[in-house]
């Protein structure tokens, strides 16, 4: 064997015992973290959730949310948290895998009901809840165990579902990313940002900048005061329905689109409409806020809120 041959033999069998020696590695971490998760009682602080810290009169809160049911998978676990929040507070969901169900009310306490499930007890050790708290910013997400090591992205992991039932405050700011499930919010009086969701999108009722990004689902929203900041819908494969409360005036903006804009409002002024290169433009009462749309695949619906003037729309779209 010549000296060139010998250094390659070399080379490989060193490369291929630091390789195994690095999965033996991994899988002891694995095993270790296993073990410690299944070792801690209640699982809080493996899942990083803060405390409750609502009380009233020195007692704690009495939890009125109520689990409305779900798909679940046959093994299941609860998170029921309490927490005070300062008025125009930031509360973020990402990347949860199941419905979104967010209640507003009166008052300064945001309540959070959490179910996780698995197929076996053991695989609810996978994909944690993280729940950071304070009193301006409210934030849940699932930990991604993929990141664990560079090993551990080579696998895959068990199928875990959650879905998170929110009743906060009206005053807060609302966004979301990497969703894979249907979300549903009340009456939210700040920013909605919804980005990065796999489902169908429902806003009750919305008062400040609305922003709507990467949707493979159909929107639907009632806006029932214009902000200054506008309306964004970019992304979005499926159907917009837009819902005006009080009066519009804005200016509409659409490129990129495979389908139609169509406003069914008073005092519409089209000021182009260019079905070939999927672009449109048109004034609403005397212009003003901006209601931009970006590369959507459907319909995007602009009515007056309620049942028969969007009935309409869809039937007069139908009819072109």
């Amino acid at each position: 064997m010549t000296g060139g041959c010998k250094v390659r033999s070399r080379i490989k069998i060193t490369l291929f015992a630091i390789l195994v020696s690095a999965l033996m590695m991994a899988g002891g971490c694995r095993h270790h973290r296993i073990e410690r998760s299944r070792g801690m009682e209640g699982g809080d602080k493996a899942e990083k959730i803060a405390p409750s810290d609502a009380t009233a009169d020195g007692k704690e809160v009495a939890f009125s949310l109520v689990d409305k049911g779900g798909e679940d998978l046959p093994e299941k676990e609860e998170i029921r948290r309490a927490y005070k929040l300062e008025p125009d507070t930031d509360l973020e969901i990402n990347g949860i895998n199941g419905s979104i169900d967010v209640e507003t009310s009166d008052g300064e306490i945001a309540e959070v009901l959490i179910v996780r499930s698995a197929k076996k007890r053991d695989d609810l050790q996978f994909r944690r809840i993280n729940i950071d708290h304070d009193p301006n910013r409210l934030r849940i997400r699932v930990e991604d165990d993929r990141r664990s090591s560079i090993f551990s992205a080579m696998g895959s992991f068990p199928e875990g579902r959650q879905r998170v039932m929110v009743k906060i405050p009206h005053k807060i700011d609302l966004r979301t990313y990497g969703l894979n499930g249907n979300i549903t919010a009340g009456g939210i009086e700040g920013k909605v940002d919804i980005n990065g969701v796999n489902g169908t999108v429902k806003i009750e009722r919305a008062t400040g900048e609305t922003l709507f990004r990467g949707i493979n689902g159909n929107i639907e929203a009632t806006i029932a005061k214009l902000a200054d900041e506008g309306i964004r819908i970019t992304g979005v494969n499926g159907n917009t329905t837009l819902q005006f409360a009080g009066e519009v005036n804005a200016n509409i903006e659409a490129s990129g689109m495979h389908g139609r804009v169509e406003p069914n409002l008073p005092n519409v002024e089209v000021k182009s409409n260019e079905t070939l290169y999927g672009s449109y433009k048109a004034k609403v009462g005397n212009g003003g806020v901006r209601i931009r749309v970006d590369g959507v695949n459907g319909n995007v619906y602009l009515v007056k809120a309620g049942k028969d003037a969007l009935e309409s729309a869809k039937a007069t779209a139908k009819g072109k």
